[in-house]
């Protein structure tokens, strides 16, 4: 005496799967840098560009108030230096 037993009672019996009746297999792999390494040496590993003078935005208020200070009388004495 065999039991018919239907597809969706199939898959969802057991406490491994999911209680959906969906049949489709789990996705397997979530991430992979298979090409990655190759692609990013093509054009070479650069050192990211050097600058000057480098941006003062978002810096603290009261110590670029400072700075602006120290650097005109530092540029004051530098000056005074020279023409005495």
């Amino acid at each position: 005496s065999s039991r018919v037993v239907s597809d969706s009672a199939r898959v969802s019996s057991g406490p491994w799967l999911s209680l959906s009746f969906d049949r489709r297999m789990a996705k397997s792999k979530n991430h992979t840098s298979h090409h990655a390494t190759r692609k990013h040496h093509r054009n070479g590993i650069k050192k990211p560009r050097w600058h000057k003078h480098t941006s003062t935005r978002g810096m603290d208020a009261k110590f670029l108030r400072n700075q602006r200070f120290a650097l005109k009388g530092t540029l004051a004495a530098r000056k005074e230096e020279t023409s005495a």
